[in-house]
């Protein structure tokens, strides 16, 4: 008896159409670094930027879901030096990107 009265039902109202919820995600970093070892590969991979901005969603047609990644200033780094101990990033490690401004956005399309 104590779960009925603490169930919940949606009313209906007459007039009102309820809207189709919209999901948002805003993540915003400053100043921030990655350091990545892949498991299977002796490889560490250090991805440096001064901005991260990533921005993502899904919602009904007129806002389909999507992600947009902007990168200021950004870095990516290899080094075979996978161990332990202090590192040095100009004697240690090898730029093999080095970005300005990357904007990268992928949406979602709905085929019909």
């Amino acid at each position: 008896q104590l779960l009925a009265l603490l169930a919940l039902e949606d009313e209906p109202v007459l007039g009102y159409t309820a809207p189709t919820p919209l999901t948002q995600l805003h993540l915003h970093l400053q100043r921030c670094s990655l350091d990545y070892r892949p498991p299977p590969l002796p490889l560490r991979v250090l991805v440096t930027a001064e901005t991260l901005s990533v921005t993502c969603g899904s919602g009904p047609d007129p806002h389909p879901g999507g992600l947009r990644l902007l990168v200021d200033d950004g870095s990516v780094f290899l080094s075979e030096r996978c161990g332990g101990g202090a590192l040095d990033l100009q004697r240690d490690f090898v730029s093999v990107l080095d970005v300005d401004f990357l904007e990268l956005v992928l949406n979602t399309w709905r085929g019909g």
